[in-house]
């Protein structure tokens, strides 16, 4: 039976009409549409579900790339920052930045009353005492308080087929990437806890959190450990009345990007393709996810697609968007899995060949 807009919705109106299947699918079209509506409506209501304006923000990896656009974006919203990295160069220029935008948004903005406090500490995060010494050093700054949000942007990648890398490559990225994570959030939210500060944390995981490919297996499983770590965390800080997200950022044009590019084999360069987006647009897209209490935000399709392909027992971002998007999945996901498997199969055999 062919169906036109115009009989679809007489059908939906005159329900009498339709056989036991045909009101089915009408009542589960019905819900779809309807569903599509419920999240917008939601954030509506609920409004900015990530206020940060007057809070003290603290931001691991703050010095370049993801980091650095979060800690701007966040000086701009008014809030507080302190940012940790290990260099004191691109710290101080971070700060002179965040410091630039802060009085244009002012100016901009009108509002001139707001005073903020802009603070960078060096200190390497994969280490728990140099993290610890970070933290109390923040609190310090203002007046013993600890940070009332946590944004964990540190991490590195050096993707390098499997054989190839070695074992402290994979040791350094699990400790920077994973434990580096760990450290911060494990003693903000023990003082948050016990100063009872309904704080936010905010982890990054990455597109490699929900897939692994040929290349990235010193760099995926990391991040498959910092998504695991969020999924826990999330349940668990609902005792405390904390909040946890997780951001899941595609390709990204940072220095980061260009490193991993010194070291990347081909066929990753093959599967990965070449669209991203900068740093700034991911950081803006970020809160722009968190504002609407998104538990897993993405900043592009193809990871949007794989959230869903990889959702497991997570809440919803967009109640109908998520429904909409689980009923191609699968069939998406197959189409990948086989694209990348033939690309890995034909980069072997040019290996064979001795071609590359």
């Amino acid at each position: 039976m062919t169906w036109s807009p115009a009989d679809l919705l007489w059908s939906l109106t005159n329900r009498a009409s339709l056989t036991v299947f045909e009101s089915i699918c009408a009542n589960l079209f019905l819900v779809l549409v309807a569903s599509l509506g419920v999240t917008p409506v939601y954030n509506l209501l609920k409004g900015n579900q990530f206020p940060t304006k007057g809070k003290h923000v603290y931001v691991t990896g703050g010095s370049i790339g993801l980091g650095r656009a979060v800690a701007i974006e966040l000086a701009k919203q008014g809030a507080h920052v302190t940012i940790v990295a290990r260099k004191e160069g691109p710290l101080k220029e971070t700060v002179e930045l965040m410091k630039q935008a802060a009085a244009a948004q002012k100016i901009k903005s009108k509002d001139h009353h707001v005073e903020q406090k802009f603070h960078w500490i060096s200190a390497d995060v994969s280490n728990r005492e140099q993290s610890i010494r970070a933290l109390d050093e923040a609190s310090a700054f203002h007046s013993g308080q600890v940070p009332e949000i946590i944004i964990i942007c540190a991490g590195t990648a050096i993707p390098k087929l499997f054989v190839e890398a070695s074992i402290e490559e994979f040791e350094m990225q699990m400790r920077l990437n994973y434990f580096g994570a760990l450290y911060t959030v494990h003693e903000a939210v023990r003082r948050m806890v016990d100063t009872d500060v309904k704080g936010k944390v905010v982890l990054t995981a990455s597109t490699m959190g929900l897939i692994g490919f040929a290349g990235y297996s010193s760099y995926a499983p990391t991040k498959f450990a910092v998504r695991g770590l969020a999924e826990c965390l999330r349940n668990e800080f609902l005792m405390y009345g904390l909040g946890l997200h997780i951001y899941f950022p595609g390709t990204m044009f940072t220095p980061g990007f260009d490193n991993e590019n010194l070291t990347k084999p081909l066929v990753t360069r093959e599967i990965e393709g070449s669209s991203g987006i900068t740093s700034e647009e991911a950081a803006k897209g970020m809160f722009k996810g968190l504002r609407k209490g998104y538990y897993a935000v993405t900043t592009d399709f193809e990871t949007d697609f794989l959230r869903i392909s990889a959702k497991g027992v997570t809440p919803m971002s967009s109640v109908g968007w998520d429904y909409l998007l689980g009923l191609v999945a699968p069939f998406g996901a197959a189409q990948f899995l086989w694209e990348t498997n033939s690309k890995v199969k034909n980069f072997g055999k040019k290996l064979l060949k001795k071609d590359l």
